[in-house]
């Protein structure tokens, strides 16, 4: 199943032209003759009883400011009739991290849209006031499993946006997209406009990050703006260096030195004129929360093995300094995502030479992610989406042999045999072989992405 959509008068056109320079006014046109119209309905090609399944032309609007942009959407509940390589699949939550949220975190809107519950708000008079994870005995618990997060904190977010915003899926076409930041932000925007949290929609919150983006520096400039000393904003995008350093002292001679503390440089930030920083007690919970991205931004960029996804919840006061305006952020979060090539996320080494092996083969492939799961989750490394498998086909690195893995190993491997057969499921012993095992075959679909 391919990204291609028929519009009523039976023009046909591509989801992936939303991002094609050439190409993406066009679209925009296409979109605008259809929004507002429940009886014109584009259609993807999935069909559900025979039927084709129609989509929500939804406008993309950031407080009223810039011109007014559409996007493409699933119908409210329709997500899981979707082709599992079709880019309007909903994720089974109990194939990712989602299902270790309890009912109610991420709830459907009937207008299509996300509402999620944070664990600290987008005011600043917000704080966290739900534990993220309930004490034994509390609602939330499933059997004798592990509990369930009562809020969503900001990897989990991060997972979300990542996820809603078609980053974790991955076909050839990819390559020259995703290492377009213009590109990556508009998918971003486009899955912020579709959550809520509170009264807000993220897209008013949000402001990414990035090189060779000439509209960035002037949206986020509208986002501090608009978002004042009342409430945060996010802030997105790779990272360049995370240190501690001591600020210089104010006071007299002799005045105690001060602490030290945290500073985030994004890629590409001297455009922006933003200054990311935190305390010490936050540079100390990322080393122990994120310790892989930790060790990796420590390095030259040149010995980097991944690069690392920062997604910071601030606030942000502009001022003048010499004639120029720049933006003071200060940290009251950060989540870190390790990403390879064209931005898809990783969690070890070891899923990063299977990356690497997918992309060189030209597979079309999704990342499932944790979110703000524990370790008890099972949900794959990767699922293949070009194997002619209806849900997939899921992928699983083994990348630990001691004693404690053993039980989750075979745990895992039980659930994959039971849901999709002995033939059905992909796995890799990085402890015992050295090279994978031949992937499962590509089935030709017609309007594969490309």
């Amino acid at each position: 199943m391919g990204d291609w959509i028929t519009f009523p008068d039976g023009r046909r056109g591509r989801l992936s032209w939303a991002q094609d320079t050439e190409r993406a006014a066009y679209w925009q046109t296409l979109l605008a003759a259809v929004h507002g119209d429940p009886q014109a309905r584009p259609q993807c090609d999935c069909r559900v009883g025979g039927r084709p399944l129609a989509l929500s032309v939804r406008a993309l609007g950031r407080q009223g400011r810039g011109p007014l942009r559409f996007c493409l959407a699933r119908m409210p509940g329709e997500g899981a009739l979707h082709d599992a390589s079709c880019p309007f699949h909903e994720n089974d939550p109990r194939r990712s991290g989602r299902s270790g949220y309890e009912d109610g975190v991420i709830r459907e809107l009937p207008d299509g849209r996300l509402r999620i519950t944070l664990e600290q708000g987008l005011a600043v008079r917000e704080r966290a006031t739900t534990p993220s994870v309930p004490r034994d005995g509390e609602p939330g618990r499933q059997g004798g499993g592990q509990p369930r997060q009562a809020s969503m904190r900001l990897l989990g977010l991060l997972h979300l946006l990542w996820e809603e915003g078609g980053l974790t899926t991955w076909s050839r076409s990819d390559v020259r997209r995703r290492a377009w930041w213009p590109a990556v932000r508009a998918a971003l925007e486009q899955a912020a406009t579709g959550l809520v949290a509170g009264r807000a929609t993220l897209a008013d919150h949000l402001a990414t990050i990035g090189y060779r983006d000439p509209d960035g520096p002037a949206l986020l400039a509208e986002t501090v703006q608009a978002c004042g000393e009342a409430q945060r904003v996010l802030l997105l995008g790779v990272v360049d260096r995370l240190e501690r350093y001591r600020p210089a002292p104010a006071g007299e001679d002799g005045a105690p030195p001060p602490p030290e503390r945290l500073r985030l440089v994004f890629d590409g930030v001297r455009a922006y004129g933003l200054f990311v920083c935190g305390t010490e007690a936050l540079a100390a919970r990322l080393e122990r929360s994120f310790p892989w991205a930790w060790r990796v931004l420590q390095q030259p960029r040149r010995e980097r093995a991944v690069r690392v996804v920062a997604l910071v919840l601030a606030r942000v006061r502009q001022v003048e300094r010499d004639g120029q305006t720049v933006r003071l952020a200060w940290a009251d979060g950060i989540a870190l995502m390790e990403v390879g090539p064209s931005l898809i996320p990783v969690a070890s080494s070891h899923e990063l030479a299977v990356l690497r092996a997918l992309q060189e083969e030209e597979r079309y492939f999704r990342k499932p992610l944790r979110y703000d799961a524990g370790r008890d989750v099972v949900h794959p490394d990767f699922e293949l989406l070009d194997t002619g498998a209806p849900r997939g086909t899921p992928m699983e690195v083994f990348g630990r042999d001691d004693e404690a893995y053993a039980a989750r190993r075979e745990e895992k491997a039980r659930h994959y045999t039971s849901v999709y057969g002995v033939e059905g499921w992909w796995f890799w012993d990085a402890t015992r072989d050295a090279i994978w095992p031949p992937f499962p075959p590509a089935v030709a679909q017609k309007g594969e992405p490309s």
